[in-house]
């Protein structure tokens, strides 16, 4: 698949937004060109530096004035979300003639985060400039930025080592156990063995599809299945520069082990470490019945 250069420029600025991420801000990135020639990038640094005015778009404006001078007009902002309303009125001063973003404001607002409901096409229509404004380039990539699922696991595995994800296991345990007891499973329907009703449950927990995991191999002990499924687990560890397995088998395995235990005290959950996202293509997982 050809990438257009916004969409390179895109990528280098969703490379800020992760950097922004590890070190504890906000994520949020931003890159300005001319002429098809990368002139700035920089990320937010409001948590870090302790400057509410620190935007990543700020920032890069900032940078791109220190090399180009005051008029900025020729240039393209590209950001991984929507400027808010101080950054669209500071794209109006320097003089930036076109930007684009990838995330909106009213999609962050949707997922319940605190925006200024206030679009920069909207700002830039009553201030009466002409910018043109490019709007959802790679969405589906900077969304992932700012999913409340995957922020939470974020801020749950920043900083992360054994003892943490411990400890986080435990209390993944007991809500997965109370929501089991929730449901009111019974250990298997009629004509359901152990293994495919262990199956069922992690799905209906995880609410995923058979098509998302789908079973590649069972015999009388083993159940092996692929998970394909958006996971946030995995995207927070690729965003943090994590190792997937690691967090995993410390966070996650104990835990799909005492929910599959209800419905039977000999079964087991694990995975095949060395077959595990993003190196792969799929997670590969397995529900053990044990001697």
């Amino acid at each position: 698949m050809n990438i257009t250069e916004p969409e390179i420029f895109m990528l280098l600025a969703i490379e800020e937004a992760m950097m922004s991420l590890r070190e504890g801000n906000c994520g949020f990135g931003a890159v300005i060109a001319k002429n098809n020639e990368l002139i700035a990038k920089a990320h937010d640094t409001e948590r870090t530096t302790g400057d509410s005015t620190a935007h990543a778009e700020m920032t890069v404006i900032r940078s791109a004035s220190d090399k180009l001078g005051r008029d900025l007009s020729g240039c393209v902002l590209i950001a991984t979300h929507e400027p808010c309303p101080m950054c669209a009125t500071a794209v109006i001063w320097s003089g930036i003639t076109e930007i684009a973003f990838g995330y909106s404001i009213k999609d962050a607002i949707k997922q319940g985060r605190k925006r200024i409901d206030l679009s920069c096409k909207e700002l830039f229509k009553r201030a009466g400039k002409e910018i043109c404004v490019n709007e959802a380039l790679l969405q589906d990539q900077c969304s992932v930025l700012y999913n409340k699922a995957v922020r939470d696991s974020v801020d749950q595995l920043r900083d992360a080592n054994t003892q943490k994800l411990e400890a986080s296991a435990e209390d993944f345990s007991k809500k997965r156990l109370r929501w089991y007891a929730e449901q009111g499973h019974c250990p298997a329907t009629d004509g359901e063995d152990i293994l495919h009703a262990a199956y069922r449950v992690f799905l209906q927990k995880l609410g995923i599809s058979e098509e998302q995991a789908p079973i590649v191999r069972c015999d009388e002990k083993h159940l092996i299945l692929h998970s394909r499924n958006f996971c946030p687990t995995l995207e927070a560890c690729k965003l943090l520069g994590l190792d997937t397995g690691f967090v995993c088998k410390y966070l996650t395995e104990k835990p799909t082990t005492d929910l599959i235990r209800q419905i039977h005290p000999k079964l087991r959950f694990t995975r095949n470490y060395k077959h595990l996202r993003p190196q792969c293509d799929c997670c590969e997982e397995m529900i053990i019945l044990e001697d």
